[in-house]
This record gives C-alpha cells, structure tokens and sequence, in this order.
C-alpha cells in the first residue's frame, strides 16, 4: 500500500474558513477554561490557605492584625464622635426653626392672570386632558 502524501497549503483556504476555524477554536479553548475553573478556584483556595496560615499564625501576624483593628475602632468611634456633635449642634441651632414656607396653592384667577387668559377659559382648560397651546406671545419666556 502507498503512503497517502499530505499537501498543506494554507494559501488554498478561504478567508470564511479560516474565520470560521479560528471562531471555532477560540470557542472550544473557551469553554475548555471555562470547564477547567473549578479545578483552578480549589488550587487557589489551597494556595491562600497556606498563605494566611503562614503569614498569621506563623510570623505572628495576628498581633499586627489586633492593633490594626483597635486602631481603625479608635479612628471609626472619632469620626462617629465628630459628626454626632456636629448633629447635637446643628439640631441645637437650627432644629427648632421653621424657615420654610410652603406658598399658598394658586388660585384660577391668579393662573388666569398669569397665561393672560380669562378665568372661565382657564376653568375649562383645568378639565381638559390634552390641551394644544397656540399663544405665540409666551414662546419667548424671559
């Protein structure tokens, strides 16, 4: 029997093969890495495992993480400190004054005299669903 002899010339494929091979190959390796992060995740946990344990327990790290804590405590209970007083003083000052004014609800002759129009049109106007406005004289709001 004769051996088959294999010619490979990549200048006889088409473009849309080899987009298509390399479209292929890209979404198979994908999903081989995909299917392979599992097994990645567990090596990884086991890695820093062994890290914490070794920086922590073994090199004493534990007692710089305490002073770390009682530190960042000392910083949160000052800042929590700060702005309470900051809020006792605020209310102190300015907790019992009512400086907001609520205006008055407008009435339809004031949103008469306001559009220019007379009141039974405004009146009519309020009912309406869709109104189509047509005073070219309010286009220019200044």
């Amino acid at each position: 029997m004769p051996e088959i002899e294999i010619r490979d010339n990549p200048k006889l494929r088409s473009l849309f093969r080899n987009i298509t091979e390399f479209t292929f190959t890209g979404f198979v390796w994908g999903l081989w890495a995909y299917l392979l992060l599992p097994l990645v995740n567990i090596v990884m946990w086991i890695i820093g495992l062994r890290f914490i344990e070794i920086s922590i327990i073994e090199q004493l790290g534990y007692k710089e993480l305490i002073g770390l804590v009682s530190k960042m405590g000392w910083i949160v209970i000052a800042v929590f400190l700060i702005l309470r007083l900051w809020g006792i003083y605020n209310y102190k000052k300015f907790g019992k004054r009512s400086r907001r004014m609520s205006s008055p609800p407008v009435t339809i002759e004031q949103l008469a005299e306001h559009f220019q129009i007379p009141v039974e049109q405004a009146k009519y106007m309020q009912l309406q669903k869709e109104i189509v406005w047509e005073n070219a004289g309010l286009s220019k709001i200044s």
